[in-house]
């Protein structure tokens, strides 16, 4: 079922405000995979958040807007198109894709806007749940009610620090928008770049303490414990420097003895807690997170004190390919419709089929995957990035080039040299009835990235030694594929670094994290100066260093507020 797009706020950031106000509570409702009731039309009573149900409609609106085309095309063109494994079919300096690919953009470049609203917009919806969530009426001392309510919040919490993140990586630090915009805050200045992630860290260690280690079943698809633990270690690995020692590092590594090897974590070393909460008491804290109060508490009723412990996340997740049932996967059917929450998968955009064929931002199919595995992909590898990327993994094999054959043997119509990944591919009987549309989920967190970061922290650490055993736990699965023997040697810090930094590469290669992944790793000039000489138009020659790893404020940001938002140095 659709849901419909009634929730168009259009342009956010300090734009938001008046439209904002003008709506006030109003909330997108529908269906998704775990929606449990429809509500109809726009209700801006100020009792709609009062129940779980509408808060649940409300939060699903957070939810649709992961689904967007805006969102999607976004997403690619800056964590992908923009890196060193693909080739755009739009490179030309009289465009603005052409312009942002080649780093000669200035601060009116419309994808760079287009990036800036659409997240704005997600956390404009987002915020709406949040500011809402203690109008909700529980009428029984039922312990499920409270943790009912508690876990929507979680998830809202984990989407705004998903929005947020991917603002803050692409931008430094930007505006945190109030949960409530009024009329006295129309117009926020940026928060430096620390702020920013220390807001978003908060979020994530909040919902990992509020949501089950994961969800499944009918509620596959909402954001979990694991989920939260996943994005906060790849936040705090954004804020580390590699060859650096800092608490960055030294927390992630806390994170992964965690999650990977089940170490005890209490909620009070999740949540650092008291020092991250000033004069709060527990019990107020407690209470704001939806947590039964203790004076409600029957005997029978878990009290959270800051000693409990932490979700159990050992052995939810796997490296193994294999689906949500504990049946064997191919390496490519991970990213299928069989592969969707499998055991490796952490949290994934639900994309449902919008039933008529409908395209744009009403469609909920991921008809994206359409657009780049096709004759006219946007984007595409050749053999000389296959090689360079590859070697010979046999990760490699999960490429097709033109007239190549898929796993279900269809001959591919891709232009002549193009080469694609099947991580895009839908096969034959997953598409639905109409073009143009498509219910495949795109993978956003999956447990081979927490091992990744585990191995990248615990090498910072000066713990090689650990950090060769978990690289190698990913290549062992690897080595599955082909009955292969390959592994990762040890060596020094740096030797062990690039290790690891190669299986990432290979690993996640075209889930469109590459550019993001050389920024934050300090090499985007040296990458991208590396392949501009591999190209004729020179493309990453113009990268500068420290200006081009963030993105230009767009400018009409800058003269709506006045001034207030401020432009990112360089610009």
């Amino acid at each position: 079922m659709k849901i419909p797009n009634i929730f168009n706020l259009g342009k956010l950031g300090v734009r938001t405000g008046i439209l904002a106000i003008t709506l006030g509570s109003v909330a997108l409702t529908g269906c998704n995979d775990f929606l449990e009731q429809d509500v109809q039309g726009n209700n801006i009573d100020k009792n709609f958040y009062d129940t779980r149900y509408k808060l649940q409609a409300s939060l699903n609106a957070a939810y649709d807007i992961l689904q967007s085309d805006a969102i999607q095309d976004t997403d690619w063109r800056f964590g992908e198109a923009l890196g060193d494994h693909v080739i755009g079919t739009d490179e030309g300096l009289s465009s603005h894709m052409g312009q942002l690919v080649h780093f000669r953009f200035n601060t009116s470049n419309s994808f760079i806007r287009n990036r800036w609203e659409i997240y704005y917009k997600a956390i404009h919806r987002v915020n709406q749940v949040i500011a809402n969530i203690d109008r909700a009426q529980v009428s029984t001392n039922d312990y499920s009610a409270y943790r009912e309510i508690r876990e929507i919040l979680g998830q809202a919490k984990f989407l705004r620090a998903y929005f947020y993140f991917n603002l803050a990586r692409t931008f430094g630090g930007v505006p945190i928008r109030p949960e409530v915009e009024t009329v006295d805050n129309l117009v926020i200045p940026r928060s430096s770049r620390e702020e920013t992630y220390a807001y978003i860290e908060k979020d994530l260690r909040e919902a990992a303490i509020m949501l089950p280690n994961r969800y499944t079943s009918n509620n596959s698809g909402k954001a979990s414990a694991g989920a939260a633990t996943a994005l906060l270690m790849k936040v705090l690995m954004y804020q580390a420097t590699p060859g650096t020692m800092s608490d960055k590092w030294q927390e992630m590594v806390k994170l992964g003895d965690y999650f990977v090897k089940g170490s005890p974590l209490t909620l009070k070393e999740m949540l650092h807690y008291p020092e991250n909460y000033g004069d709060m008491d527990w019990e107020t804290l407690r209470k704001s997170l939806w947590f039964k109060p203790q004076e409600l508490n029957a005997e029978t009723d878990p009290y959270e004190s800051p000693e409990s412990q932490c979700p159990v996340l050992l052995n939810a997740y796997s490296l193994k390919y294999v689906d949500a049932y504990g049946n064997s996967l191919t390496y490519d059917q991970q990213f299928y419709l069989q592969g969707e929450f499998c055991q490796g998968s952490i949290f994934e955009i639900v994309f449902k089929e919008s039933g008529d064929g409908t395209s744009g931002d009403v469609n909920e199919g991921g008809y994206i995957f359409d657009t780049l595995f096709s004759a006219s992909s946007p984007i595409y590898s050749i053999s000389d990035i296959i090689t360079k990327l590859y070697g010979t993994d046999v990760r490699r094999n999960f490429t097709i080039g033109h007239h190549e054959y898929t796993p279900d043997m269809e001959n591919t119509e891709i232009g002549s040299g193009h080469i694609l990944s099947l991580k895009w591919y839908t096969p034959i009987k997953d598409r639905p009835v109409y073009g143009g549309d498509n219910g495949k989920n795109r993978r956003i967190l999956r447990f081979a990235d927490v091992v990744l970061m585990y191995a990248e922290a615990l090498n910072e650490c000066g713990n090689g030694g650990a950090a060769l055993e978990q690289l190698n736990s990913n290549k062992r699965v690897v080595n599955e594929i082909n009955n292969g023997t390959s592994l990762y040697i040890g060596g020094g810090y740096g030797y062990l670094r690039d290790q690891i930094w190669k299986e990432r590469e290979i690993e996640f290669a075209f889930e469109w994290e590459r550019f993001f992944d050389i920024v934050r790793q300090g090499r985007a000039k040296s990458v991208l100066q590396s392949f501009s000489q591999t190209r004729s138009n020179q493309r990453g020659v113009y990268f500068r260093e420290g200006i081009n790893e963030i993105f230009p404020i767009p400018q009409m940001e800058i003269d709506v507020s006045n001034g207030v938002v401020t432009q990112n140095p360089g610009y």
